[in-house]
């Protein structure tokens, strides 16, 4: 004997029920406007299985709600349960899921043309039986399900829509009581057997569906079975953001979604409802209260900036943190802070943009993304324009979360103020540990960066001339110095026994690299004036390695010996306080920013980490080209060099009539006119 054929109808019922893919797709098309995505037939999966408890979260507009509703449906159609109950957050909530529902059993032609019309007796606000005499009622948190029984069955099938809210998450208690409520109240109430489903959004670390995805069975597995879908994700393959749901919510949407929260500072509620993150927002270390705008002009402050450079050249990807700032005793002031989604190149060129516009000591860069993607391009543009900018490699952070988190008592103390609106800035910091941190992880080498001992604690503004000129009929000098990493120089007058610092010039490289070019440029900058140049006493050893000299014959250009740098800093100091006719003895033009930033801090004594200062000054393009300044100032102190003194000349072998060296003949080494 063999089993009759069935009918189209039932045949088709039998696909279905065995293909829950298939019959959300050809009983629901008309809900799915979108291209279904994959994590939604995961979810489909996950409600037709027999797991007992079921835990799903995913981001606002998921539509996890749609599909649970669907489940129901075809669940109740094909009487695979006898009793549902539907959890909301409040009863007005559970209703509306169960009107959804409703509405599906009213309005749905195929839902009729299969399993005819279930619309039953009983079809009120919170509680509805099929005409196949399955149940489907609503019931609020925190409400009694004594009554919840149809006819002689307990619920066998619980579904809980985003049970908690924000207050039920506001404190521990509320959490406990929402807990509580669900343990000893919902589950007691359920069939032994029945299958429990909840979706969510986490709105806090402590939360209930937080707390029941961490619960673990005697035998080490997890008591619920649990799926998180974010809005976005990076592939394990490519290592590039994608879409969890491109087809609705593209990349370009969601990026620009992620930027109008930060712009609001509401970062932690954008990784809350779309990346699935719940975040305690108080163990937030930068809270609003903190981020303080204090406009103020900027003179002559000593200023740092640092780049935190992304690790890629895709610019779609790529975000820089830059962040620039003053130290004023213990007060930080943020002249700006902001975000790049820039390639090398335009780094580079945001690089030479601060420096032009801040002048700042130094330009941190963290060494990783220096030496990856910046150096190479950096060098080249500095060849390209002819000077150098202050670039230093800092290494980063072991722990660069707490790395940030250094920055907090100092927020709190209320020593940390913005000059300017740094939105970008601000909504980092208010969204930290989360999302993008490229502008506080910038910002907090500022307390690496942290000035040492000035050398010259007693160079003030009044020591700094706009625009200072060259004197007429006054002598004027070239001092050179220069290691195997770096050449400095700077133009100087002596001027009624005051110093005038007029231009400075560092170039990357020993002296066969970059003499040549200051030599030229020096030459231009003293407009016809005939230059000396004096070199340290340093260069004029024996045993000499760097090679300046022989850098200055090749030019051709003859050095003067200057004293040891030690001497002539005793003598600066002497002239940052004296006056001659009203003025400083000591001038710097603003035009000599390498020199002003060493007196501003960049010729520093470092503070070692043990929080003591070294002996000698940081090294680097500041102490080199300072050095060379003390070095000649050292002639002043000996009166070696006078602002009236006869100027010598002598003769090439060849016969050219050039300046001499120093008409005291207490160098034997002869100088060429540079020009």
């Amino acid at each position: 004997m063999t089993d009759a054929p069935l009918d189209p109808r039932s045949e088709l019922i039998v696909k279905l029920g065995r293909n829950p893919r298939l019959a959300h797709a050809v009983l629901f098309g008309h809900r799915h406007p979108n291209t279904t995505p994959d994590f939604h037939n995961e979810i489909i999966d996950l409600w037709h299985s027999d797991a007992p408890k079921v835990l799903i979260k995913a981001f606002r507009g998921a539509a996890k709600s749609t599909r649970a509703e669907e489940a129901i449906i075809i669940r109740a159609c094909l009487r695979q349960f006898k009793n549902c109950i539907v959890l909301g957050e409040t009863y007005e909530r559970a209703v509306e899921r169960l009107r959804a529902i409703k509405n599906e059993f009213d309005t749905n032609a195929y839902l009729e043309d299969l399993f005819g019309n279930l619309v039953g007796d009983t079809w009120s606000e919170g509680r509805i039986v099929l005409a196949n005499g399955v149940a489907i009622q609503a019931f609020g948190r925190g409400q009694s399900l004594r009554g919840s029984k149809h006819l002689d069955w307990r619920p066998d099938l619980a579904f809980g829509d985003d049970i908690e809210n924000e207050e039920s998450v506001a404190t521990p208690e509320a959490i406990e009581k929402c807990m509580r409520w669900l343990m000893s109240v919902v589950m007691p109430a359920l069939d032994p057997n029945a299958l429990v489903r909840i979706n969510g959004t986490p709105l806090s670390p402590q939360a209930v569906i937080e707390q029941l995805e961490a619960v673990v069975t005697p035998e080490g597995e997890k008591d619920w079975e649990s799926r998180t879908y974010p809005i976005r994700s990076i592939n394990a393959e490519t290592g590039e953001l994608q879409a969890t749901w491109p087809d609705r919510f593209s990349l370009a949407w969601i990026t620009a979604k992620e930027a109008e929260y930060a712009r609001l500072g509401l970062h932690n509620n954008f990784a809350q409802e779309y990346l699935c993150k719940a975040e305690d927002m108080s163990q937030k270390p930068f809270t609003v209260d903190l981020m303080r705008v204090e406009p103020m002009v900027r003179t002559w402050q000593a200023v740092y900036a640092m780049y935190d450079p992304a690790r890629t050249v895709k610019s779609t990807s790529a975000s820089t943190g830059i962040a620039i700032w003053s130290w004023l005793n213990n007060r930080l002031i943020v002249w700006d802070a902001y975000v790049g989604m820039w390639k090398p190149d335009e780094i580079i060129a945001d690089m030479f943009r601060v420096d032009d516009l801040y002048r700042p000591i130094v330009i941190g860069v963290e060494e990783d993304g220096l030496h990856e993607f910046i150096l190479q391009p950096l060098r080249q543009e500095q060849l390209r324009r002819a000077y150098a900018i202050p670039i230093r490699p800092l290494k980063a952070p072991k722990g660069k979360l707490d790395f940030i988190r250094g920055l907090q008592p100092f927020f709190k103390a209320k020593e940390v103020t913005f000059a300017k609106d740094c939105p970008e800035a601000v909504a980092q910091f208010l969204g930290f540990p989360t999302g993008r941190i490229d502008v506080p992880n910038a910002l907090a080498y500022a307390l690496r960066l942290r000035p040492g001992q000035p050398i010259y604690d007693g160079f003030t503004v009044q020591n700094i001339t706009e625009d200072l000129g060259l004197v007429q009929r006054q002598s004027v000098y070239l001092v050179v110095n220069a290691t195997t990493l770096c050449t400095t120089a700077a133009l100087v007058q002596v001027i009624d026994g005051g110093l005038h610092v007029i231009d400075d010039w560092v170039r990357e490289g020993d002296p066969g690299q970059g003499l040549g070019g200051i030599c030229k440029a020096a030459g231009a900058a003293a407009s016809g004036h005939k230059v000396r140049v004096f070199a340290g006493p340093q260069h004029f050893s024996q045993h000499d390695t760097v090679g300046l000299r022989a850098a200055a014959r090749k030019i051709p250009v003859d050095v003067g010996q200057g004293q040891a740098p030690h001497i002539g800093r005793e003598e600066i100091r002497l002239l940052t306080r004296r006056l001659t006719r009203g003025f400083p003895a000591l001038r710097v033009s603003t035009q000599a920013r390498w020199v002003l930033n060493a007196f501003a801090g960049g010729y520093a004594q470092e503070v070692t980490k043990h929080g003591v200062l070294s002996e000698f000054a940081v090294e680097g393009p500041y102490r080199t080209l300072m050095e060379g300044i003390e070095s000649f100032a050292a002639l002043l102190k000996s009166s070696s060099i006078r602002d009236d003194e006869p100027v010598h000349y002598a003769t090439t072998p060849d016969g050219r009539r050039y300046i001499s060296s120093l008409g005291n003949r207490q160098s034997t080494v002869q100088e060429r006119k540079i020009g």
